[in-house]
């Protein structure tokens, strides 16, 4: 059902002429494979959760703490004024991510980032 009302549209879109395709069967074919060819090769679950974890201000700035050295997550929450929980809420994202990597020694809990988290990389994408 989908696909024939976006066949529908495509067969609209055609008779307006602000495409140069002719045949919708054929214009669909032709999406199709520019889609597979420059979207095929992405990642876009690792991408959402890439752009969802930049998408704060605080984890922004745990980054950019991070690119001096390691901190622990105490240097961090004084850092940035934030509570103990918020803190190890934006972490943990950081982690999911794959930006931060976190390590416990005895009582305390270091975090650094990955390769991944350098902000070379980050620009890349």
């Amino acid at each position: 059902m989908q696909e024939v009302a976006a066949l529908e549209r495509l067969s609209e879109l055609l008779e307006t002429h602000f495409c140069d395709a002719e045949d919708p069967q054929e214009h669909e074919s032709l999406l199709k494979e520019l889609t597979d060819e420059y979207l095929g090769g992405l990642d876009f679950e690792r991408r959402s959760r890439l752009y969802g974890a930049l998408a704060d201000k605080n984890r922004l700035n745990i980054l950019q703490l991070l690119t001096f050295r390691e901190m622990c997550v105490c240097e961090l929450t004084a850092a940035l004024n934030i509570t103990q929980p918020n803190m190890t809420y934006h972490v943990k994202k950081l982690e999911g991510a794959g930006l931060v990597q976190r390590e416990k020694r005895g009582k305390w809990v270091y975090c650094s980032l990955t390769d991944a988290g350098s902000l070379q990389t980050i620009k890349a994408y």
